[in-house]
C-alpha cells in the first residue's frame, strides 16, 4: 500500500469531497514534510479540521492517521534509498541526499516570478519607514538574523516576538512587517492579517511554496526547503545591497573594527 500511496492519491482525488482533495493535495506535494506532521498539524495546513484528517486516513484503509503518518515516513526512506554501506559511506550518502534536495530546493526559487517578487520586495524594504521582521514556527532566531543585517545595512529593522506581540500592534501605514515561516503558519497569520488591515506592507519569506501566506502578503517569495530559503534571505540582503549602495559584509568589518579600536570585546584569556 506504501508504494502506491501517494499514486493513488493522484488517481482518485476527482472522486473525493472538497476537504478530502485538500488534504490529499498537500500529502502528495508535501510528502516528507507531513511524514512528521501531527494530524493537528496537517489539518491546519490543509486548512480543514482535524476530524476531517483522522476520517480521511480511515477512508483510504488505515487504522488511524498515526498508520497514515508512518506509511509516509515509510516512503520517504524507500525515495532515499536503504543504506548498507559502513557507517563512514552512510554519512556519504546522507550528505549526498541533502545535497541534492538543496539542489531542487535551488531550483524551485530560480523563476522569473521570484526575480520580479525580489526587487518588489527590496523596493517595499527600501520604502518602510519600519521594519518588523517575525518568524513563523520552527524558523526562530531567522527574525533576529534577518533583522540585524538589515539594521547593518542602515534599515529601521529589528525583531518581534511571536503572535500579536506589542510590536505588531505598533505598525502602521508606513511600515513593513516582513514574516518568515516555513510550512507552519498559526504563529504569524494573525500578525500577518492584523498589520494588512493597518495599511503596513506585508512581505513574506516562506520555504514551503504551499503555505497559506499569500493571501496576505503584498510580496511573499517562496522557495522548497530550508536550503532555497536561505537562498532567498541571501538574495535579498544582496538586491538590497544594489539598491542601497552599500555592502552588509563591509559595513559589518567596519563595524567589528570600531568595536575592537573602542574595547568593545572583552580581553581573553591567554
Amino acid at each position: 500500500m506504501e508504494s502506491d500511496l501517494l499514486q493513488r492519491l493522484a488517481d482518485e482525488s476527482q472522486s473525493y469531497s472538497k476537504r478530502q482533495r485538500a488534504i490529499a493535495r498537500y500529502i502528495c506535494e508535501n510528502s516528507e514534510t507531513v511524514s512528521f506532521m501531527t494530524s493537528r498539524m496537517l489539518s491546519q495546513a490543509a486548512q480543514v479540521s482535524e476530524s476531517s484528517v483522522v476520517r480521511f486516513a480511515r477512508q483510504l484503509g488505515f487504522s488511524g492517521y498515526s498508520q497514515l503518518r508512518r506509511a509516509l515516513q515509510q516512503l520517504v526512506k524507500d525515495k532515499l534509498g536503504s543504506v548498507k554501506e559502513a557507517e563512514a559511506e552512510t554519512d556519504m550518502e546522507e550528505l549526498r541526499q541533502t545535497l541534492e534536495l538543496g539542489r531542487l530546493g535551488l531550483g524551485s526559487i530560480a523563476t522569473a516570478q521570484n526575480r520580479l517578487a525580489l526587487e518588489k520586495a527590496a523596493e517595499l524594504l527600501s520604502n518602510g519607514e519600519k521594519i518588523l521582521v517575525q518568524a513563523g514556527l520552527g524558523m526562530e532566531g531567522l527574525d533576529t538574523f534577518i533583522a540585524s543585517g538589515l539594521r547593518s545595512l542602515g534599515y529601521n529593522a529589528g525583531p518581534a516576538s511571536a503572535g500579536l506581540s506589542r510590536e505588531v500592534f505598533r505598525l502602521d501605514e508606513k511600515s513593513v512587517l516582513l514574516i518568515v515561516c516555513g510550512s507552519f503558519c498559526a504563529q504569524v497569520s494573525g500578525s500577518a492579517r492584523y498589520a494588512k488591515e493597518k495599511g503596513a506592507a506585508v512581505l513574506v519569506l516562506t520555504g514551503d511554496e504551499a503555505a497559506p501566506m499569500g493571501r496576505y502578503a503584498e510580496v511573499m517569495l517562496p522557495g522548497k526547503g530550508f536550503i532555497a530559503l536561505a537562498a532567498l534571505i541571501e538574495a535579498l540582503f544582496k538586491a538590497l545591497e544594489s539598491r542601497c549602495g552599500r555592502s552588509l559584509l563591509q559595513n559589518l568589518r567596519e563595524l567589528e573594527t570600531l568595536c575592537r579600536e573602542y574595547d568593545t570585546y572583552e580581553a581573553g584569556e591567554s
